[in-house]
């Protein structure tokens, strides 16, 4: 290829390969079905190989295709980038941010608070908050669906994005302060095992984390009900329906209004950190890089000590 490719024509490939169709393309992009398929072999010619693979029920691309088209979507996004910031820079400071989090993080009280601190100082920044699972956040980064993401697994972050440990939190078996195990100042897992189970979110980082722990131990988790939100499982380990594992930061606040007790699990997997997941700074937006820096700059809020551990 002797010289980069116009936009115009990039859009067309793009979108040539979204709608399996030159046709469909070209009337998405207010041109002529002749002139983008023009545009397109001149294209292929250029770069010396073919990018499309015709047939009678439409275009795919081929191997040559793929790779032109993963780097040509990079420019756009760059591109995207660019105008981003430079209306961010001429208007004082607008945009969105989307911002990908568990539902540990979010029902945590620190986010919520540093999410109303950045609006005070950025009131023209939207922020764009979706729930989801770790691995779900993470590939919504790697897709481009996500500018910044919390998670809470310890899985290895792809190197095509960029991670910082944000908190630390740790994981309670949570009584009612009724139960005779109340007064534990520390409990094992498989102390844990021996009890009726709350689970929260079936497919959640927690669940998933507790029964991949008792399967080492040759166990399964014994799960009396099953529910969507840390709030009903506060509530039902409340009524005494059993206990609930869930992260010292989501039950802090409601120990003694609902009679709460959180009992610290001994094994070292119970310690967790919480880390802070954003597309490369090289194409992450100057309001999603403002957000960043905020929350990376608040500094963990002082907590109670949890029971020691014996």
């Amino acid at each position: 290829m002797t010289t980069p490719p116009d936009w115009v024509t990039i859009k067309i490939f793009l979108a040539t390969l979204d709608l399996g169709s030159i046709t469909r393309a070209a009337d998405r992009c207010g041109i002529a079905t002749s002139a983008a398929a023009k545009r397109v072999q001149m294209l292929e010619a250029d770069c010396g190989v073919a990018l499309l693979e015709r047939g009678a029920r439409g275009v795919k691309p081929t191997p040559a295709g793929e790779i032109f088209a993963k780097h040509s979507q990079g420019l756009i996004d760059l591109a995207g980038r660019l105008t981003s910031d430079l209306k961010a820079l001429s208007l004082g400071g607008l945009g969105t941010v989307r911002l990908h989090a568990t539902p540990s993080v979010l029902a945590g009280p620190e986010l919520a608070e540093l999410l109303a601190t950045f609006a005070s100082v950025k009131p023209g920044i939207q922020v764009e908050l979706h729930e989801d699972t770790s691995v779900a956040i993470l590939q919504d980064l790697l897709d481009g669906r996500a500018d910044l993401g919390f998670i809470t697994t310890a899985a290895r972050v792809p190197p095509t994005l960029e991670d910082q440990i944000w908190r630390e939190d740790r994981l309670l078996m949570v009584v009612s302060a009724s139960n005779p195990l109340a007064s534990r100042a520390s409990i094992s897992f498989g102390e844990v095992l021996d009890q009726p189970l709350i689970g929260v979110m079936e497919t959640g980082a927690i669940s998933l984390l507790l029964e991949v722990v008792a399967q080492r131990l040759a166990r399964r988790p014994r799960y009396r009900f099953q529910v969507e939100s840390t709030d009903a499982a506060r509530r039902l380990v409340a009524a005494g329906h059993g206990v609930t594992v869930m992260p010292d930061g989501v039950l802090r606040g409601y120990e003694a209004s609902l009679g709460l007790c959180g009992i610290p699990i001994r094994e070292r997997w119970s310690h967790r950190r919480l880390r802070l997941v954003t597309r490369p700074s090289s194409v992450l937006p100057h309001p999603a890089r403002s957000l960043r820096d905020h929350l990376l700059a608040e500094p963990a809020k002082a907590k109670p000590k949890s029971k020691p551990t014996k």
